[in-house]
């Protein structure tokens, strides 16, 4: 009598990911529940507690290795930069390109994650940081740094996901490299002031790091 085959995690986690993203966009986190997610993925029960406890869990794990993938795609598109406008125009892009890459991966991180218990709020607060610890270096590029504090960046980058959170939910987002010069503009004019802001409207966007050699 042949003996079963025993099911291999790391492709079990990968149709979990795949499922998990698939009903996230179709249905909306937290409106499914483990059995769909496991009736999609072709996953058993116990297959899926050898790798996650619960479906928070789960939705959690592949949340913080989404927003993992951007950061490292986002390090690629500043390599070698120096300038704080070059920097935050280089992040700016990759977020757009990054999320342009699936759809589902955009409404995940974008929209759902929002929707998620407290550790995912954790994890979206996290994330937000992170991008608006960039906009505050700012304050370095100005003499007036009285009026400026972090508040200012957070301000900015709260104007900025707000924009890309409707984007992403409304099917918009492809239209946000025409819309991203206007988004940079937002985030200079606080610290450098008009003229340098002006200057974003007309800047073409950076190379893609990851787009192959001509």
């Amino acid at each position: 009598m042949p003996t079963a085959t025993k099911p291999d995690p790391a492709d079990e986690r990968a149709r979990l990911r795949e499922a998990l993203l698939d009903l996230s966009l179709r249905r909306g986190y937290p409106d499914f529940d483990l059995d769909a997610l496991l009736e999609r993925a072709g996953v058993d029960l116990d297959g899926f507690h050898h790798l996650f406890t619960d479906l928070d869990d789960c939705f959690c794990a592949i949340l913080a290795e989404t927003y993992e993938e951007f950061f490292a795609y986002a390090q690629q598109s500043v390599a070698g930069l120096e300038g704080w406008r070059d920097r935050i125009r280089a992040t700016a892009y990759a977020m757009l390109r990054f999320l342009l890459r699936d759809e589902r991966v955009a409404h995940l991180g974008a929209v759902d994650a929002g929707r998620g218990g407290e550790r995912a709020q954790v994890l979206f607060v996290e994330t937000f940081d992170r991008l608006v610890d960039l906009i505050d270096e700012g304050r370095g590029e100005t003499a007036d740094t009285d009026s400026l504090t972090r508040a200012t960046a957070v301000g900015v980058g709260g104007v900025i996901f707000a924009r890309v959170q409707g984007a992403v939910a409304g099917g918009e987002l492809e239209l946000g490299e025409e819309e991203l010069p206007q988004l940079m503009y937002a985030a200079v004019f606080p610290y450098l002031g008009a003229a340098a802001a002006d200057e974003e409207l007309h800047i073409p966007p950076p190379p893609d790091p990851s787009a192959p050699k001509s």
